[in-house]
């Protein structure tokens, strides 16, 4: 008898649970807004994903594509006639002559003055990318001279470095 009210129950329970399920499909297949739901709800994992690469994609090519790359001092040229540490005082100074909306050439061209290829190499590294005017962005020396001065000052700062840069 134990046999047959375990079976009785298996089936009772199959029963009402394929009765719900034919009471489920003939809802849905009434009503298409429905269908649209279930439809919405599967896409949602793929939005999420998508989401979620594409935002740490972005940030993997901002890293790559906004760093600071180093120059190297080239050894056909004599060495540098400045020091490292006269290297980061000059490119402070230039750093300092940034302002909100204009900026003092003539202190930027003293920085130029004497200076060799590796020694403006050295500058040029220790100043890195630096954020410069209201709209500048981030930018290296050479990027910030070209956006800030006019032509007659490139040519100023392009003769004081025999064409080297500018």
């Amino acid at each position: 008898m134990a046999t047959k009210k375990t079976g009785t129950r298996k089936t009772s329970r199959s029963k009402a649970s394929s009765a719900s399920a034919r009471s489920r499909a003939k809802l849905n297949a009434g009503d298409p807004r429905s269908t649209v739901i279930a439809e919405t709800a599967s896409v949602i994992p793929w939005l999420i994903k998508f989401a979620v690469l594409g935002t740490v994609g972005y940030f993997v090519y901002r890293a790559y594509t906004n760093r600071f790359e180093h120059l190297k001092e080239n050894k056909n040229y004599p060495a540098s006639n400045i020091s490292d540490a006269q290297a980061e005082t000059r490119a402070d100074a230039i750093y300092s002559s940034i302002g909100w909306f204009s900026n003092d050439f003539e202190y930027v061209k003293q920085q130029f003055v004497g200076l060799n290829y590796n020694a403006i190499i050295k500058v040029y590294n220790a100043f890195g990318k630096q954020t410069g005017t209201l709209f500048g962005g981030e930018l290296n020396l050479f990027e910030w001279c070209k956006n800030q001065f006019s032509s007659e000052e490139i040519a100023q700062l392009r003769f004081l470095t025999n064409g080297a840069f500018f």
